[in-house]
């Protein structure tokens, strides 16, 4: 962690790993692939939460970080299998016919993808993307220390 990873480069048709992580004010996320069981990043991604969105659950915060991967990174949604590791039972949640509107039009934005939920091991990238969670201010006034 003394150094950035430089973000690289993968193959066509390759499964892709995306790690997400929130925080009171921020969604974070890191888009990596395993060649050879080394874990190596293509996209890192931070959202401010703003207004409503602030007050939305965790699991709402965790697919709405989802949402807006897919939509900001769709070409890499479309051409791979994206796993994202999770520890929240994003897919079940997703998938609950009593859920909310909102869920509901995520989880059909999504079901365009072929995206694999599973458990959430610890591994560089989720360190990464917890990583950026933690620097992110809990206010605007709040600054980053020096």
């Amino acid at each position: 962690m003394s150094k950035a990873p430089l973000l690289s480069t993968f193959l066509l048709g390759e499964s892709l790993v995306l790690y997400l992580s929130i925080s009171a004010t921020a969604l974070n996320s890191v888009l990596i692939h395993k060649p050879n069981s080394i874990e190596l990043p293509i996209y890192y991604t931070s959202h401010a939460l703003q207004d409503t969105k602030l007050q939305y659950p965790q699991l709402e915060k965790l697919a709405y970080a989802l949402v807006l991967l897919a939509c900001k990174l769709w070409p890499y949604f479309q051409a791979h299998i994206v796993a994202v590791l999770t520890n929240q039972p994003l897919r079940q949640v997703l998938q609950k016919p009593d859920t909310s509107g909102g869920l509901i039009k995520w989880a059909i934005e999504l079901g365009e993808f072929n995206i694999h939920y599973h458990p959430r091991p610890a591994e560089k990238g989720q360190a990464v993307a917890n990583f950026i969670s933690k620097l992110t201010p809990l206010s605007k006034e709040q600054t980053y220390p020096k």
